[in-house]
């Protein structure tokens, strides 16, 4: 893991995340000042499966792959993809764990560090991200939503052509 340095760098780097395309300079400060640009290699783990950790990451470039008890729930790729989101709403150590597929800019942001910024600071910057997660949150039960749906038909495919759909509930 390597620390990018530059505050030029960094604002570039942020507005690269279309979430964050909508605020000025002056609240992509605010965020800074919790946050970190942090470079992943290929292969290393940014967070592990029940670990603590106060942070949330924000993808900039790269690829990242999740697991969950080593089988892999999602690759995550687009510029703005959250991981480590729950974090705010669960004290809870990690569900799942991340690793760099490619080499990976994360802005890296520790949910910790809210609490030291001037109350009308916290107030924005709390607004930023809960906005950031009701989008997360809707994306991703809106995905588990569709993967419901496809299981329940594959399950009454398979019970179909199996005949077990005729007994299943004849008890």
């Amino acid at each position: 893991m390597q620390v990018l340095q530059g505050n030029g760098e960094i604002i570039q780097a942020l507005q690269k995340i279309p979430k964050l395309q909508a605020f000025d300079k002056k609240d992509l400060r605010k965020i800074l000042s919790c946050s970190q640009i942090l470079k992943y290699e290929p292969g290393e783990t940014i967070a592990r499966e029940e670990e603590p950790d106060q942070r949330i990451y924000f993808i900039v470039s790269g690829k990242v792959r999740v697991t969950r008890h080593g089988v892999e729930i999602k690759v995550l790729a687009r510029t703005g993809d959250v991981f480590g989101e729950m974090r705010l709403l669960s004290v809870s150590g990690r569900t799942s764990s991340v690793s760099a597929v490619d080499q990976t800019v994360c802005l890296v942001t520790d949910v910790a560090a809210m609490e030291n910024l001037r109350k009308e600071d916290r107030v924005a910057f709390a607004a930023i991200y809960y906005m950031v997660m009701a989008e997360v949150l809707a994306r991703r039960l809106k995905e588990t939503s569709d993967e419901l749906t496809r299981v329940r038909g594959e399950l009454q495919r398979l019970k179909s052509s199996t005949g077990i759909a005729d007994t299943v509930g004849s008890a």
